[in-house]
């Protein structure tokens, strides 16, 4: 990230339990990526966190605070327990004390009363309901005051759920998070005017969808908007929201007025195919390309998620992606490969199918090691990424989706003349120059992007197209500004990319395609599918798999 870090918001929210409950607690923060002492703080408690891929440096740490400090206690928190829970795993979390499963908020406190008392916990430590977050207590703001000047921007939790139900989410499956648990929008609007009177304009809302309860959403935009209309403060937003905002025109107008700048959206595919095979039926319904478009017109940036890796995967999905990405003017957005998470629907019917990879990278979050065997082959897939990655980064590609960009804004909702946007790079610069390794990295990001005539050449169009626009009263420095971070990122981090780096599987030769089948559809079957005829079934599509499903006589 080149010196730019977010900061760590639960290590704010639960300490705020520990100071009001338990006053007489001494509370201090490490974070392993800022913190410029080496050396851990002597603690009667150590709290962790992280997420699966976290796993080595977690574990990495752990050992050490332990040789330095083998009489204090050690818990871990976080996502990864979660999911490792999923998986079955849960042992390989064993060498911490004590592990808390979910919500943080319920258990903080008996947690740290009984471990000073030395009193007898379980190793894992639940909730047996949903935490309801309306209620919980401000981020610890001495804290904040302490710390606050490491990160680029503040982080404000203010939901949790999403009413979808996609295939491959982990958020859906657990307890009680198919509908939205909102803070209120008076707390949102009080930790934001802390952050801007501290000189902090770039705020991240945490949540899982913002608009799962539209009608919240928009409480906390006309709050927000009446905090600018009387402080006279302005804020940046970014945060996570899902396509169906485009069916929202009113929404979206309050949400510029708020100062939402970015969002990132679970685009996937643009194949309809791939996304009725992970139920991802919003975006089916959307129609993807025009509601991108229509999101974009109103000034916003959608960074895109995109998945390469489905069963019914086209041979030709890195073109579509490719084409999806320019017709809507996407300025932001490159694919990872699909990854089954513990405990979703997605991982439950890979391990019914045997189509699990075992291994320690088999929990997600890596881009080229997943633990799914695809149904199309190794090559396939690896040759699809490669195609992608090559046309992605060339210079007439990467213009087209700017040029597209600034075409779908709508007149009037171009950037203010002081609109710095939620990528500023004057913020960017100064954190960068607190650490000689990041800037090194920074200017050997722009030496490589420029180093190319064919990408320079397109670059200075795209300048001249800036220029030309602000002459115009268009001004689109800042959408310049995070376009060009977007490339030279991808160029850097693709640039040596080769097939050896990916670490994935497929099925075998004589892999038993009934093993895709739910075993209520095999016992209607007359007679056992011919074996030939199953191998014949390698290169899949919806159409083919449901008549497989219920066509007896066919098959």
């Amino acid at each position: 990230m080149f010196g730019v870090h977010y900061m760590p918001v639960w290590i704010y929210t639960l300490s705020s339990y520990v100071r009001k409950n338990l006053p007489d607690i001494q509370i201090k923060m490490y974070d392993c990526r800022t913190s410029e002492d080496d050396i851990l703080p002597d603690a009667d408690i150590y709290l962790f966190t992280g997420i699966n891929q976290d796993y080595d440096a977690i574990f990495s740490f752990l050992n050490e605070a332990r040789r330095r400090h083998p009489d204090s206690r050690y818990v871990l928190g976080g996502p990864i327990c979660w999911s490792y829970q999923q998986a079955g795993r849960i042992e390989k979390l064993y060498d911490f004390d004590h592990l808390v499963v979910g919500d943080g908020e319920p258990v903080i406190i008996e947690l740290i009363s009984k471990l000073i008392k030395g009193e007898a916990l379980p190793k894992i430590l639940s909730w047996n309901k949903k935490f309801e977050v309306a209620q919980s207590l401000e981020m610890d703001k001495k804290l904040l005051d302490e710390t606050i000047q490491n990160y680029y921007g503040a982080v404000i939790e203010v939901s949790r759920g999403c009413p979808f139900l996609c295939e491959f989410c982990d958020i859906r499956i657990q307890k009680d998070n198919n509908k939205p648990h909102n803070h209120t929008p008076e707390k949102i609007v009080k930790e934001i005017d802390y952050f801007v009177r501290k000189g902090v304009y770039q705020i991240l809302f945490a949540c899982d969808n913002f608009i799962g309860d539209p009608l919240w959403a928009e409480a906390v935009c006309n709050a927000i908007i009446e905090w600018k209309e009387k402080t006279g403060l302005n804020v940046n937003i970014y945060t996570w929201l899902t396509i169906n905002l485009a069916n929202y025109p009113k929404l979206m107008e309050k949400l510029h007025k708020a100062g939402f700048d970015m969002f990132f959206i679970g685009v996937e595919s643009f194949d309809s195919n791939q996304l009725l095979e992970t139920a991802k039926i919003q975006n089916v319904k959307a129609g993807l390309t025009d509601s991108i478009r229509k999101i974009q017109s109103y000034g916003f940036i959608v960074v895109a998620g995109l998945i390469f890796g489905f069963d019914t995967e086209s041979d030709g999905v890195c073109y579509s992606t490719l084409d999806g990405i320019q017709a809507s003017g996407l300025i932001s957005g490159e694919p990872s490969l699909l990854t089954a998470l513990p405990g979703t629907p997605l991982y439950k019917r890979m391990k019914f199918s045997n189509r699990l990879r075992d291994g320690k990278l088999g929990l997600g979050g890596y881009k080229y090691q997943t633990n799914i065997k695809y149904l199309r082959s190794r090559e396939h897939i690896i040759e699809n990424f490669m195609t992608f990655v090559k046309v992605y980064n060339t210079g007439k590609f990467q213009y087209t989706r700017f040029r597209n960009f600034t075409e779908v804004i709508q007149p009037e909702y171009f950037p203010q003349k002081n609109s710095t946007g939620y990528i500023n790079v004057t913020s960017l610069f100064k954190l960068a120059m607190k650490n000689q390794k990041p800037m090194i990295l920074l200017l050997q990001r722009i030496l490589k992007l420029l180093s190319s005539p064919n990408r320079f050449f397109y670059f200075s169009k795209a300048l001249l197209l800036s220029f030309k626009l602000k002459l115009q009263g268009k001004s689109v420095w800042k959408y310049f500004n995070f376009w060009f971070f977007v490339w030279s990122n991808s160029v850097i981090k693709f640039q040596d990319l080769k097939a050896e780096h990916f670490d994935i599987g497929t099925i075998d030769e004589d892999f038993d395609m009934r093993n895709l089948l739910p075993e209520e559809y095999l016992s209607t079957l007359d007679e056992p599918i011919p074996e030939h005829k199953i191998r014949a079934q390698r290169k899949f599509t919806t159409e083919a798999l449901t008549k497989l499903a219920t066509a007896k006589k066919q098959i």
